[in-house]
């Protein structure tokens, strides 16, 4: 899963939403482009609310990259 920040994110918003993704052992990689901040969350992203995360002033977009229960799935 990846969450797209917004052009005007405050670092210190930035920190404080990877510190609450690391507190539900998620891990977070944050990368820094010309237009975007991108945080790619590594680990079980299950436990995080996709909806809650998108409703955060930091957050322009949340993107799943791979489909939960991949193996029910009938792209599988």
């Amino acid at each position: 899963m990846i969450v797209i920040l917004k052009d005007k994110a405050d670092v210190r918003q930035v920190e404080n939403l990877t510190n609450w993704l690391k507190s539900m052992n998620v891990g977070t990689h944050l990368s820094h482009g010309s237009k975007h901040t991108i945080i790619g969350l590594i680990g079980d992203t299950s436990c995080v609310d996709i909806e809650l995360l998108q409703s955060l002033d930091v957050v322009e977009a949340v993107r799943r990259i791979q489909e939960p229960y991949k193996n029910a799935n009938r792209k599988f």
